[in-house]
């Protein structure tokens, strides 16, 4: 695939105060050895260094565009970027995540190779601060059934790249969602479209875990909107959503302060997401969690 044959690919990458990370994030975009790529990233007024970063670094590469103003959120943000996209296929980048390098070509070689493909997605790894690999992203390919997400996602969003068609046809992200919309809308796209999704056996993406980051800063809102969105497609969320939450409580990784109880905090989270729970399900939780001793 070379010359005018080579299709645009558009980056979008939703910012907010991540400037000690954003120039490798950058980076990893730029110097992907695939020519023909644009990258919009969508800023919500950030207040540390992000913006004297971005004005440098589209000084240097006319690659890079980006307007900052304020947003409700990522998924916002995301949706602005995507409108002002000139690439037919797409891929969306968090600004303290990173690409492997020769990810874009492998993702532009495995939509042109198949036609009937509107999205691709790889391997991911979670990397620390440092960049270090701390664990692969539990993955899991195209036809694994529709079920198992109610276990989780198992697909890493940085690692997904799509045709503009797939965005005219499931439309826009859920904004009403602050950490749960990319999980949506992988779940529109396999309700929608399961036959019409590709693999990249390969890792494409690196997802950083760290403190300021959502998926650890707002683990009781991932863990509360992960439910309400799996509600709205299955009818119910799976029990042991909240049993993960407890669990997380227990060893530390959800932080409370100390005069309080970690059993106050597990009930108010069950009787918060008892709507999205079958009243069976409540009930037993209601009992397990009443008992545990841990949780003191």
């Amino acid at each position: 695939m070379t010359g005018e044959r080579q299709p645009q690919v558009s980056i979008v990458m939703p910012s907010l105060n991540q400037a000690r990370f954003l120039g490798a994030a950058i980076d990893s975009v730029l110097e992907q050895d695939y020519p023909r790529i644009e990258l919009i990233v969508a800023d919500g007024v950030s207040t540390d260094e992000t913006l004297a970063l971005l004005e440098a670094r589209a000084r240097t590469d006319p690659r890079l565009c980006w307007f900052s103003a304020p947003d409700t959120g990522p998924a916002q943000a995301v949706n602005r970027a995507l409108v002002r996209a000139r690439g037919i296929l797409i891929g969306w980048l968090n600004a303290d995540d990173i690409y492997a390098p020769g990810a874009v070509t492998r993702a532009v070689e495995a939509l042109s190779g198949h036609p009937e493909w509107l999205m691709v997605y790889g391997h991911g790894e979670h990397i620390d601060v440092r960049g270090g690999v701390l664990e692969p992203y539990p993955t899991l390919p195209p036809e694994t059934p529709f079920d198992r997400f109610r276990d989780g996602c198992f697909l890493c969003q940085p690692t997904v790249f799509f045709r503009r068609t797939l965005w005219l046809l499931l439309g826009p992200l859920d904004e009403t969602l602050q950490t749960a919309f990319d999980f949506d809308y992988w779940l529109r796209a396999f309700a929608q479209m399961p036959e019409r999704i590709g693999f990249v056996d390969r890792v494409q993406a690196r997802s950083r875990l760290h403190a300021d980051g959502i998926t650890l800063r707002q683990r009781q809102s991932v863990m509360r909107e992960g439910m309400a969105v799996l509600a709205r497609h299955f009818g119910t969320a799976p029990p042991n959503w909240v049993r993960t939450y407890v669990e997380e409580l227990v060893d530390g990784r959800v932080p409370i302060a100390a005069e309080v109880c970690a059993k106050e905090v597990a009930l108010a989270f069950l009787d918060e997401v008892r709507p999205l729970l079958s009243p069976a399900d409540y009930w037993t939780l209601l009992a397990q969690i009443g008992s545990d001793p841990r949780l003191v």
